[in-house]
Order: structure tokens, then sequence, then C-alpha cells
């Protein structure tokens, strides 16, 4: 492969912008690891202080974590050799000497206040000043920091008396009763996998490994089969979901499912074939088969092709979108592609690293918008929740440390393959995540009433790359489906609104899968409703006796076919209407006619028109970043028009364009349906 800097093209004269830095296509190498975790250092400079010894995160309460991310770039770059801006040994030198000091690490035998995570000793959130708090995820990154800057001591020029404290620092953090088992917070076990594995490596002590990492593994698969306490939930739902809160029941809203923490939690089996090699008896081979199912699922169910999260979480704003939660969540893509014991297919490992790669390069793209802030994207993605410039510092850290563990993981030296299009499906909630090279969607039918967006119909549109074709969320009319009203405009009925309460029959029936009809719950089946596929179908259906509308979805690789039927006992005065929405303030809809001609419904400047449905060949949608088109299949309804109807920014769609509004029906109707393939397109 020819590899083009941007010296040789300035060279060459390309009339051609050129970035800094710039993310190749998979597979990435180790230099491609290290040129992108060294462009955000870079970038990351103006943030040092050098009378504080530390890089400033802008927050007290995470600039520990923040430092510990940094070293893990600057150490990892040194253990190999790497000479580029990703290495700086004497600020390594100087981040370590800060981490064993007090503070952040504390030896003290209670806190100042009340900490419900405090334990000692442990490293504080904070790196100077008065005690903030600890975390259980705060001790695994400083350890994994530490160990590796400690095996890369001679590379940096670490002193011996420094590198003595690592060791014990370490050593005294794995073996605290508050990472020992049986202690764990929630199912979590990640945590103290991390102190466990880094404290082997580092002080050649495989007792936790053998024993702790063990019985915490043994637990949480059992903790999949019975809920671990009276009154909580298993630590997976029937279809492999992942329950948060596994110590409450499993219908609260929390354990709805939650991507990040699935990802953040599955990363414990990374450390697997290292502790049998260091003398840890192998888990049971039905232990392994539980976990090799759930890989699968977190794999199909939680990620794009463009390698992005296909997302939803209980946890709804308080870490939906959240980038540093993706930036976490990276970690069970490293997980999965290093791991080829919880395989179920050996072609995994190399589809999790295009994953993985192709999430550098989208959080790259995301820092060209706006212009002028290339690699250092806004943590608050899509406008949702409200990120400041420390959680803005955090997403970036942890995104060049996730390159610097790939070079650890050597996934430098891995193949990478795009996987063919996969999905994932949940009966009981009714969840269906869909991905494939040119699209992304998930159908959440049940959102318990904290999912702010929800119903049966596509929940989102995202092109091949990830880029947003309606809107993240979001209800009618910044949603697809059909809406009713009655003469006053009123809303009787609307596809797209979630279900609060978990329904006794699946919202959502496959029709037609990889593993056939899937209609009913089945509980932890030996083969999950996950994996590649060529043709998906769904139906699902709203509404009553009175007023009814079924939708059918029939998803393959390059586009999906939408039809829907709505049904009404009596002809009562009512309308009806199927929205097809758009992202962004730029958007425009364009209507194609049979005759040749574009007829714009929707643009600047453009005032609202209308057209006859039977008139138009196709409708282009035009969002920010990127377009679909919907082609009206077969005979439409008499007098259906298609128009726009502007729409108001909503929490969870805080950018919409206009929608594209079908009405079929007017004044009343018995029988209506429609028909429609939606084919995405990537600029």
């Amino acid at each position: 492969m020819i590899r083009l800097t941007c010296a040789t093209l300035a060279a060459l004269a390309l009339a051609f912008p050129c970035v800094a830095g710039a993310v190749p296509a998979p597979p990435l190498r180790d230099d491609d690891y290290f040129e992108f975790s060294g462009e955000i250092v870079r970038r990351l400079d103006d943030t040092w202080s050098e009378r504080g010894r530390k890089y400033r995160s802008g927050a007290r309460s995470i600039d520990t974590i923040y430092n510990a991310a940094i070293l893990t770039v600057l150490a990892t770059a040194a253990a190999h050799g790497n000479t580029g801006p990703a290495r700086d040994d004497e600020r390594a030198r100087t981040i370590v000497r800060r981490l064993v000091e007090g503070p952040p690490f504390w030896e003290g035998p209670a806190p100042p206040r009340f900490d419900k995570m405090f334990h000692t000793p442990g490293w504080t959130s904070n790196m100077d000043g008065d005690y903030v708090d600890m975390d259980k995820s705060i001790d695994p990154k400083v350890a994994e920091a530490l160990q590796i800057a400690y095996r890369a001591r001679d590379a940096i020029g670490l002193d011996a008396e420094t590198a003595a404290l690592v060791a014990d620092r370490i050593r005294r953090v794995a073996y605290t009763g508050f990472f020992r088992f049986p202690n764990v917070r929630l199912n979590q076990i990640n945590w103290p996998a991390e102190l466990y594995g880094y404290n082997a490596l580092v002080n050649d002590d495989p007792t936790l490994l053998r024993e702790d990492y063990r019985a915490q593994m043994r637990r949480f698969v059992d903790g999949i089969r019975r809920p671990w306490t009276p009154g909580g939930s298993t630590n997976l739902g029937p279809t492999y979901r992942f329950h948060y809160q596994n110590n409450m029941a499993p219908e609260i809203a929390r354990n709805l499912d939650s991507a990040e923490y699935a990802n953040m939690t599955l990363h414990f089996v990374y450390f697997y074939d290292y502790a049998v090699s260091q003398g840890m008896e192998p888990l049971p081979r039905e232990d392994v088969v539980l976990l090799r199912n759930w890989t699968e699922r977190v794999l199909y169910g939680y990620w794009t092709h463009a390698g992005f999260m296909n997302w939803e979480t209980g946890w709804s704003y308080g870490r939906w979108m959240k980038a540093k939660a993706w930036a976490y969540s990276q970690q069970g893509l490293l997980a999965i592609a290093t791991s080829p014991r919880f395989q179920r297919d050996p072609r995994m490992g190399a589809w999790a690293k295009n994953v993985f790669d192709r999430g550098l390069r989208y959080y790259e793209r995301l820092g060209t918008r706006p212009p002028g802030h290339p690699f250092l994207p806004d943590a608050q993605l899509f406008g949702i929740g409200e990120q400041g410039e420390p959680a803005s510092r955090m997403f970036w850290a942890r995104m060049a440390a996730n390159a610097a563990r790939a070079v650890s993981a050597g996934l430098g030296r891995a193949d990478a393959a795009t996987p063919p299009p996969f999905y994932a499906f949940d009966a009981d909630v009714g969840r269906l995540a869909v991905s494939t090279p040119a699209y992304s969607t998930a159908i959440a039918a049940v959102d318990r009433g904290i999912l702010p967006y929800g119903g049966i119909e596509l929940a989102r549109l995202m092109d091949g790359d990830g880029d947003p074709l309606s809107e993240i969320g979001g209800r009618p009319p910044a949603s697809f489906g059909v809406v009713v009203r009655d003469r006053r405009g009123r809303e009787l009925l609307a596809t797209q609104r979630g279900i609060h309460v978990d329904p006794k029959r699946p919202p959502v029936v496959l029709a037609r899968s990889p593993r056939g009809r899937v209609a009913h719950v089945r509980r932890l089946p030996s083969r999950p409703d996950a994996g590649p596929f060529r043709v998906l179908d769904a139906v699902a259906r709203r509404g009553d006796r009175r007023l009814r509308v079924t939708t059918r979805h029939h998803f393959t690789a390059r586009s999906i076919v939408e039809s829907w039927t709505i049904t009404a006992r009596r002809r009562h005065r009512r309308s009806a209407a199927v929205l097809f929405p758009s992202q962004g303030a730029t958007a425009s809809v364009t209507a194609e006619l049979r005759d040749g001609r574009d007829v714009a419904l929707a643009a600047e400047g453009v005032p609202q028109t209308a057209v006859a449905l039977a008139d138009v060949a196709q409708f282009r949608i035009q969002s920010r970043h990127g377009a679909y088109l919907v082609r009206p299949l077969g005979p439409v309804p008499r007098g259906a028009t298609a128009t726009t109807v502007r729409v108001a920014a909503q929490r969870a769609a805080t950018d919409p364009g206009p929608t594209l509004q079908i009405t079929l029906a007017r004044h009343g109707f018995k029988r209506l349906g429609l028909r429609a393939r939606i084919v995405p397109l990537t600029d």
C-alpha cells in the first residue's frame, strides 16, 4: 500500500486540502495508530502545566484519569520505539511520578467526607488540592498506564525508586478488599479484572488472575442464568442484552439495555488467555459458550459498520450520545478482536478490528465539523445533552489511548475485513438493530418511559459512513412512521411512540431471518438472534380494532422497503400521513417527477408546495451530510399528496430538517396502504 503524506501531496501541488494525521482505510498498522494518538496529544499540548506537572483537564474530578489516558499513549510509544508526537519521555516520567504521589494516591484510613466508592489504598479523581472522590473506574486506568511505563522504564528513563513505587502502588491497590472477590460494583467485573492483569504483569504475581479473576467470571456467568440477589435481575436479558442494575428488578427502565456498559464490562475477556497462560484453570465449556453468545450479541447489536455505536441505553441522557462513553465502549471491540476463544465465527476478529479502525476515522471526520477544529470534535455528539470542555478533553484523551491500546493488543499486525450485513434482535423489548456497509438503523419499540424516542418504525437512519440521514432520535414529526389525526388535527395514533411497559407478547416479530421466524422470546438460546444476514423481514402493529397500523420492514444490504397498512372500523373524518424526516437546517426535499421535472418541496427560500404522489418517481431527502431516496412502489391511494412540514427541535432531535409528509387521506378511510423503498446514499 502506498501512503501519501501531506508533505508529499504538497510537493505534488495537488489541488485539494490535506489534513495532517488523516486516518487511512482499514487495516490500520502501528504507525497509523501512533499517528492518530500522537496527533491528539500534539493538539492537547496547551493543556500541559509545567508548574502542576500534569495535563489540565479543566475539572479536578477527572484530572487523574485524564493524565492516565495520555500516559498510556506516551508510554506505549516509548515501549514500541515510536519517535513521533505520541512520545515524550520527559512528560511520561513526570506523570508517573505525579501518579504515585499523594494526591492522587490515597493511603488514609478514611475519606474526609462520605464516598460510597472509597477504598484505601487507591487513587482519587483529583491530582492536587483537597480530596474530591474515588471511582471504581479510576484505579484500573491509572494502573494500566503505570504498568506500561514500568515495562518501558528503560526506554523512558524511569529511575529505580519511582519504578519500585509503581510496582508497590499497583500491587497494594489490586489486593485491596474493594477489588477482591467477592466484592464488585454491580456486575462490572472488568475493573478488578484489569487490576489483576496489570499486577501480574508488573509484579510477576498471577495469584489474583488465577483465583479472583476466575471467581469473578464464574459468578458473572452464573448471574447470566439466575439473579445474584433476591429481587434482582440476571446480568443479561433472555436475548443477551445487558442489565446494568442487576441488584434491581429486570423490568426497571435502566435495565432496558446499556450498549456502553455492555462493551465496558465485556472487556474482562481480554485477559482470559493471559490468565490461562499464568496457570488459571479454564472456565467450564458451558460458561465459555454463554460468553461467546454474549460477545456475538455485543458486536452485532451495539455497533455499526461505520465504527459508531448502534446505541440504546436505559441511562438515557445520562450516557446516550456522550462521546466519552463511546470512547470507553471501544474497549469492547478490542476485546472481541483479540479473543478468538470467544468468537463464534473466526472472522469476527477481523470484523471487530475493521469496526474499531473505522471508529478512529469516524472520530477524525467528526473533528472537521465545524471546520477549524480537526482531531478535536465536540463531545456533545449530534448536539444531544450538555458536555463541557473537560468532557471533550476526556473524550479526546480516551480515543488517543484506545489507539495506543490497539498497538499493545497487536491489532497493528492483524487483518481487517468489512463485515457482511448484520443484525441483532431482542424479541422481549422489540429492538432490532441493523447495520450494513450502506446504512445502519434500529427499531426500539419499548422505551420504558426512559428513551426520548421509539416505536415500531426506524428510530434513526445513518449512512455507511455513520452520518445521520434522519435525526438521531425524536418523535413525530421528527421521525419516520404513520400519524393519524382527527378532523381537528389531534393525534389519534402515531406508530413512532414508544411502549412504556413491556408487553406480554413481542411487539415486533421477525417474519424472516437467519434463525427463521421469531415470534416469541427464547431464553438464552444456543444461537442468539444476531449475526450476518442477507434478508430480514420484521412486522409490528399499533392500535386496536377501531384503528390499527401494520408496519412491515424489509431489510437488504443496500435498501429498506417499508410497507404500511392502515385500517379503520368506521369511515370517520380523519387524515393519515406517512413521515420521512431529514437532519440539519440546510436539509432539502425534492420530488423527482415521472415526466423528468424536479420540484423542490423544501429548500432555502422555496415556498411550501405540494405534488400529487401519483406523479412522483422518487423523492430525494438531502440532509446535512448525506441523502436518501424514497421510491413509492406499486399503486398509491387516489388523491394522495406529498409536501413538507417544518419541524421544531426536540431534545433528542436537536437539528431537524424538514420532514417529507405523504398524506394518504384527508377526509376519512377504511383501509389505506403505502409501500416505499428507502435507498441511503453516502456523500
